[in-house]
């Protein structure tokens, strides 16, 4: 395989153990192949089941949420890109919302994604709303470009 092959690597990352040994293994091959690094997190507001503090139906409330958690997503984006920068790899910070797959597949598509580096498992409860969760299984049998999948 040529040094080039691998022009946009994805990594899903929610702040799991899982996901930050898929970034430091992304991190290897992004040096490697010259590649670009794409870290992305997807608020999934959808995944929260109503704990105590979500049971309000005030719109403001929830909205507040959705923003504290977003912009905690960001700050944790810009720590991972701070990071690559001082190894001198390209890196792309995203914070997307929605269905965390069908943000991750339309993502692969949109940016000419060649290999996506998931880990095997995300966070859970609360932390669930950033979280990959079951998605890594999903995006390896759904993606038009190879996933590799770390434990």
């Amino acid at each position: 395989m040529a040094n080039n092959s691998y022009r946009n690597i994805l990594v899903p990352y929610d702040d799991s153990k899982f996901s930050q040994k898929a970034l430091d293994i992304a991190k290897t091959f992004a040096k490697h192949f010259g590649a670009a690094l794409h870290i992305v997190t997807v608020v999934d507001m959808s995944s929260v089941t109503s704990p105590g503090m979500i049971r309000s139906k005030d719109k403001k409330t929830i909205e507040q949420i959705k923003t504290s958690i977003k912009q905690s997503a960001k700050t944790i984006i810009q720590q991972k890109e701070d990071e690559c920068a001082t190894e001198k790899i390209k890196t792309i910070g995203l914070v997307l919302e929605g269905s965390t797959t069908n943000e991750l597949l339309k993502l692969i598509k949109k940016n000419d994604i060649d290999l996506v580096i998931i880990g095997s498992r995300g966070l859970s409860g609360l932390s669930k709303i950033m979280a990959l969760g079951s998605i890594s299984r999903t995006i390896s049998e759904i993606s038009v470009c190879p996933v590799m999948v770390i434990r």
